[in-house]
C-alpha cells in the first residue's frame, strides 16, 4: 500500500514500516511460528504444529481473526523441509480468502470473521499443488504430478461457493516447477505458461485448448535479441495482482542482452493501471543502475545510478516498486520509490538517484558481539598527526624534524582552545561528560574514548556479516562488512588486540565454508589488517587466511604474540588436531579444555594438548570421559562473562572474620535432564574430570529451558518446577574454601590436582518470570556488588542484586553481625518489584543474549541485550559512588570557593600589616 510497507522476516516477525523514513510503525511477533507467507492484505500463514492463518488490521497491527489448519497427513517432524506449498488468494468481491497449505489442503474462509466455508483435502492425490488462481467464481489450483522422469501439469477447479471440484490433466511434460509460470486471475483470465522441449505452451484456465510456439520462431519474430541464446530460458513473475504480463530471460552469446542474469526485476501499476517495470543491475562493487520502462509504449522512462556498497551488504535479491507517472506535452515523467532487500538481510529504500534510508536488519540474527575499548584521544591524535609516517620515513627522519612537526601540530591546536574552554564550562555545569571537550580538526571524524569510557564499539557477528555500532551515538553504524561470498557462516569473533599507540585494535572473525577462513580487520575501520612484513595473496574468494579443514572448536588464549601484541587463537579441527602459533607451545602444556555434543549430549570429555613435535598441527589427548546416567541429556552448560575481575579473595563477615572464596577457573557447570523429569546439576573440574558438587531437583518441566551462569565463586541457574509449588525457581550456589571462617586450603598455590573440595552454600528461591538468558554486570575491578540480569519472556530485562540472591540470607531475626554484613532476611520468593525492571516500559523483542562490559568508572557496567532488538544501557549495581549526584549543588560549591577567595583577598592586607607591626613593636 502507498502509506505502509509490510515485511515478513526469517526471524518470524511481521512489521509495518513507514516508507518516508523507514521507522517501524508497528510490529507483530510470532516467535513460536515459522512464517511461510504474507500477502498484500496482511494475511499471514505460519507453521506451528499445523498451519495458522491470521488476518491483521494493517493500520493498527491488531489481529482480526485466527484459524488453525491441520492438513491430512501433516507431520511436524517433516514440516520444515521446505516442500510444503502455500498460497493465498482473495476473491474478486473480497468476501472470501482461499488458502492452500501443505500442497494438498485448500480452505475457503470468510474474510470478515474467519468462518470456514468449505475445505478440500487431497492428501491421497499424487499431485502437489503450487498455485491458486481465482476467476469467474472459480478457484483453480495448479500443481504438478510426478511421473517416471518428468512432471505433468494438473488443474483442480473448485466452485467458490460450494467447493465442488473437478480435476483435469493437461497434456504436458516439464522437468521442474521453474519451467512453469501462472499469471492472471481476478478480473482477468488466468493462464498457465510452460516450457516443454523447444516449445512454449499456453493454456487458458477453464479451457482445454493449448497453444504453442517454438522457441526458434519466438526468438526470430518476437524477441530477436534472443537469437544467440546459449542457456536455458527462464520465466520471471512480476506478481502484480491479476495482470498477465511476465518476463522471459536467457543468457545469450553476446552477453545477457534481453535480461541480465544478475538483474532484479519488479513491476507496479501507475494510477492509470499502466504497467511499469523496473530493472536493477550492478555496474560495479559500489554502483547499481535502476532503469524504469513502460513496456506497453516501448518507452524508457528513467535511468538512475545509485551508490550501493556490495562489500557492506552483498548483492540485491529482491525489489518492490512504487511508481507515479505524469504526462506533460507528450513527455512522460516518472517518480519512483523502491524497497530493496540485500543478501545480508538489510533493507534499502531507493528514491530517484539516492538511498533515502536503510535498515540494518541483519542485526536481528546477531550470533555474538564483542565490546571494543576505543583509544584515548591523545593517543589517537598522536598516532594520526605525529606518527603517521611510512616505515621508510621512520628510519631516516631526524629527531629535529619530529620535534618541529609536533610543535606545528600543537600550534594548530591552539585555535581549538576557546571551544575547549566553552565545553569545559558546559560539562561542569551540566555534568554531561559525553560532550567533546577538546576537538581537533583531524580527529573529529575519528572515534575515541570519552572521559568515563562509556563510548565503545559493539562489533556484531551475524551469519555472514560483521557490523560495528557506536554506543554513544544511539547505535550509529561505524562500519560493516559482508562476507557471504567467501563463507557460509561465521563461527567466532575475537578482539585480539586492544587500542594502543601505533597499534590499531584488531578483530579476528573465523568463518567456515569448504575450509576455515580467518579475517583480520582493523576494528576501528573494518578494513583488512595486514602488517608491514606480511605478504598475503588472497584466494579467489578474497580470503586472506585459510586453513584446509573445518574448525570444531575455537579458543582465544591468554597468550600474546610478542611482536604484534595480539592474542593467540587456537583451532581444533574435526580430526581433533590443534593448530596455533609457535608461541602457543610454551603455554600448551597447561592448556586443558572440554568437548561435548552440546545441548542434547550425553557425555563430557576432558582433553589437553600434546606437544611432542615442532610442526603443527598438535595432537590432543583425552584425559577423562564423564558419561551421565542412562537417558540423561545435557540441557544447559554454564557460561562466564568475557571480562571478570575479582576484587576480593574472601567475604568479610559481620564479626570481621573472612570466608575465603573458592576461585577455581577450571570449573564448568552442567545441567542434565532425565526421562523422569529429574534435573541434575553438576560442578565438574575440567582438569581431572571430578565432580565437585551435585544437586538433584525432581519434577522439572522439560518444555521450559534451563539457564546457567558462572561468575567468581557464584553459580546461578533457573528452571521450571512441576512440584507442589509449581513455578519458576532460581538456585544460587556460593563456593568457599571452608565452611568455617578464616580457614583456607593448605596449599599456598591453587591446583586442580589437589584433593580439596569446595564448601557449597546453596539456596533456592521462587522466581516470578520465565527467562531466555542470564547475564551479570562486570566492572573494571569487580568492586561493586554483582547484579544478575535476566532476559524475561515478557521481553524485558530484570536486574537482581547479589544481595537478594544470597544463600546466606538468614531465616531468623537479624543480629547485629548480620546487619553489619548487610544481610537481608530470607524470603522464599524473589519479589516481583517493577523497580527491578531495567528496561522500564520498553519491550525488547526476542532477547537471546545479554553481554556486559566495564566502563572506566568503577561503579558502572555497560549492558547490551540483543536478539530481534538491540538495547544498550548503563547500570550501577552499587549506585554511582564515584560520581557526584545529579542534585549536588555545584553553584553552592562555586559560591563557597569564590567567597573564600574574596575573604582571603580582603583579609590578606590587614593580616600582613599586623605581622609587620608585630615585628617592630
Amino acid at each position: 500500500r502507498g502509506t505502509t510497507i509490510l515485511i515478513a522476516s526469517e526471524s518470524n516477525v511481521i512489521a509495518s514500516i513507514k516508507p518516508f523514513n523507514g521507522n517501524i510503525d508497528h510490529i507483530v511477533l510470532q516467535l513460536d511460528d515459522d512464517i511461510t507467507i504474507v500477502v498484500i492484505d496482511a494475511i499471514s500463514v505460519s507453521k506451528n504444529d499445523g498451519y495458522i492463518v491470521r488476518l491483521w488490521e494493517i493500520q493498527s497491527g491488531f489481529m482480526l481473526w485466527e484459524k488453525k489448519i491441520n492438513p491430512a497427513g501433516f507431520n511436524r517432524t517433516n514440516s520444515s523441509s521446505g516442500d510444503e506449498k502455500v498460497d493465498v488468494v482473495f476473491t474478486t468481491d473480497n468476501m472470501s480468502v482461499v488458502v492452500l497449505v501443505g500442497g494438498h489442503t485448500i480452505v475457503n474462509f470468510n474474510n470478515i470473521d474467519g468462518r470456514q466455508i468449505w475445505r478440500s483435502d487431497l492428501a491421497e492425490s499424487p499431485t502437489l499443488l503450487h498455485k491458486l488462481v481465482e476467476h469467474n467464481q472459480n478457484i483453480y489450483a495448479i500443481g504438478l504430478k510426478k511421473s517416471s522422469k518428468s512432471y505433468s501439469i494438473e488443474v483442480v477447479t473448485y466452485d467458490i461457493q460450494t467447493g465442488v471440484l473437478k480435476s483435469k490433466s493437461l497434456s504436458s511434460k516439464i522437468g521442474h516447477i521453474k519451467d512453469m509460470i501462472v499469471v492472471g486471475g481476478g478480473s482477468n483470465n488466468g493462464f498457465i505458461v510452460w516450457k516443454e522441449g523447444q516449445y512454449v505452451r499456453v493454456n487458458r484456465l477453464g479451457s482445454d485448448a493449448i497453444e504453442q510456439s517454438s522457441l526458434e520462431s519466438l526468438y526470430r519474430n518476437v524477441i530477436p535479441s534472443f537469437a544467440g541464446v546459449i542457456g536455458n530460458l527462464e520465466f520471471v513473475n512480476l506478481d502484480i495482482s491479476s495482470r498477465t504480463e511476465f518476463l522471459i530471460q536467457a543468457p545469450t552469446a553476446n552477453g545477457n542482452s534481453a535480461a541480465n542474469s544478475t538483474s532484479i526485476y519488479s513491476g507496479a501499476l501507475d494510477k492509470s493501471e499502466q504497467l511499469i517495470i523496473s530493472r536493477i543491475r550492478t555496474l560495479s562493487k559500489d554502483l547499481v543502475k535502476v532503469e524504469i520502462v513502460a513496456p506497453a509504449q516501448s518507452l524508457a522512462l528513467g535511468s538512475y545510478e545509485i551508490s550501493y556498497s556490495m562489500a557492506a551488504s552483498g548483492g540485491i535479491t529482491k525489489s518492490l516498486l512504487d511508481v507515479t507517472t505524469k504526462k506533460i506535452n507528450e513527455t512522460t515523467s516518472v517518480a519512483y520509490r523502491m524497497l530493496v532487500i540485500s543478501d545480508d538481510g538489510s533493507v534499502h529504500f531507493f528514491k530517484e538517484d539516492s538511498i533515502a534510508w536503510k535498515r540494518e536488519e541483519s542485526l536481528t540474527r546477531a550470533i555474538e558481539v564483542e565490546f571494543l575499548d576505543l583509544p584515548e584521544k591523545k593517543l589517537w591524535t598522536q598516532e594520526v598527526d605525529e606518527l603517521d609516517e611510512q616505515s621508510e620515513e621512520s628510519e631516516t627522519i631526524s629527531p629535529l624534524t619530529r620535534y618541529v612537526r609536533r610543535l606545528i601540530n600543537h600550534i594548530e591546536q591552539l585555535k581549538d582552545f576557546p571551544g575547549y574552554l566553552l565545553t569545559y564550562v558546559q560539562r561542569f555545569a551540566t555534568g554531561n561528560y559525553s560532550v567533546d571537550s577538546s576537538p581537533t580538526s583531524k580527529a573529529k571524524t575519528s572515534i575515541y574514548r570519552d572521559t568515563f569510557g562509556f563510548r565503545k564499539l559493539l562489533i556484531f557477528m551475524t551469519r555472514t556479516k560483521l557490523v560495528a555500532l557506536d554506543t554513544s551515538n544511539k547505535g550509529q553504524i561505524v562500519w560493516s562488512r559482508y562476507f557471504g561470498g567467501s563463507i557460509s557462516e561465521f563461527q567466532k569473533i575475537f578482539v585480539v588486540r586492544s587500542s594502543t599507540v601505533k597499534y590499531p585494535p584488531v578483530v579476528v572473525a573465523i568463518g567456515k565454508g569448504n575450509i576455515t577462513c580467518l579475517f583480520r580487520l582493523n576494528a576501528l575501520t573494518g578494513e583488512d589488517f595486514v602488517t608491514d612484513h606480511e605478504i598475503v595473496a588472497p584466494t579467489e574468494d578474497n580470503v586472506p587466511f585459510s586453513i584446509p579443514t573445518t574448525a570444531h572448536r575455537i579458543f582465544k588464549l591468554p597468550v600474546e604474540e610478542p611482536d604484534e601484541r595480539t592474542h593467540i587463537i587456537a583451532l581444533l579441527d574435526e580430526d581433533l588436531k590443534a593448530s596455533s602459533l609457535k608461541a602457543f607451545q610454551k603455554f600448551a602444556t597447561s592448556f586443558y579444555f572440554t568437548l561435548s555434543e552440546g545441548i542434547g549430549g550425553k557425555s563430557l570429555n576432558g582433553y589437553n594438548v600434546v606437544v611432542d613435535k615442532i610442526s603443527q598441527p598438535f595432537s590432543i589427548n583425552r584425559l577423562w570421559k564423564f558419561s551421565f546416567p542412562e537417558g540423561n541429556t545435557i540441557v544447559a552448560i554454564g557460561h562466564k562473562p568475557n571480562h571478570e575481575k575479582i576484587a576480593s579473595l574472601g567475604r568479610v563477615l559481620g564479626d570481621r572474620s573472612v570466608l575465603y572464596k573458592y576461585l577455581n577457573p577450571n570449573i564448568v557447570a552442567v545441567a542434565t535432564l532425565s526421562p523422569s523429569s529429574s534435573l541434575d546439576f553438576y560442578l565438574i573440574d575440567i582438569i581431572k574430570g571430578s565432580i565437585l558438587y551435585h544437586a538433584a531437583h525432581e519434577n522439572v518441566g522439560p518444555s521450559h529451558p534451563v539457564q546457567i551462569i558462572q561468575v567468581e565463586n557464584t553459580i546461578v541457574y533457573h528452571f521450571w518446577s512441576e512440584g507442589i509449588e509449581k513455578g519458576y525457581n532460581v538456585v544460587v550456589c556460593d563456593l568457599y574454601e571452608s565452611e568455617k571462617p578464616d580457614e583456607r586450603f593448605d596449599n599456598s598455590n591453587f591446583t586442580s590436582f589437589s584433593n580439596e573440595r569446595p564448601h557449597v552454600n546453596a539456596q533456592a528461591f521462587m522466581f516470578p518470570y520465565g527467562i531466555r538468558t542470564i547475564g551479570v554486570t562486570t566492572t573494571k575491578n569487580g568492586i561493586p556488588v554483582r547484579e544478575f540480569l535476566f532476559a524475561l519472556d515478557t521481553d524485558q530485562v530484570f536486574g537482581l542484586s547479589k544481595r537478594l540472591l544470597d544463600p546466606r540470607r538468614p531465616r531468623r531475626a537479624l543480629t547485629n553481625e548480620d546487619k553489619e554484613e548487610m544481610l537481608i532476611p530470607y524470603e522464599p520468593a524473589i519479589p516481583d518489584n517493577k523497580k527491578f525492571i531495567l528496561s522500564y516500559n520498553l519491550s525488547i523483542y526476542g532477547i537471546r543474549h545479554i553481554a556486559t562490559s566495564p566502563a572506566l568508572l568503577e561503579s558502572t557496567s555497560l549492558v547490551l541485550a540483543y536478539g530481534l532488538d538491540l538495547w544498550f544501557t548503563r547500570e550501577a549495581p552499587s549506585k554511582t559512588f564515584d560520581v557526584l549526584s545529579e542534585d549536588f549543588s555545584k553553584g553552592t560549591l562555586l559560591a563557597t570557593i569564590l567567597g573564600l577567595v574574596i575573604g582571603i583577598l580582603i583579609t590578606k592586607p590587614p593580616v600582613r600589616r599586623k605581622n609587620i607591626n608585630s615585628r617592630w613593636y
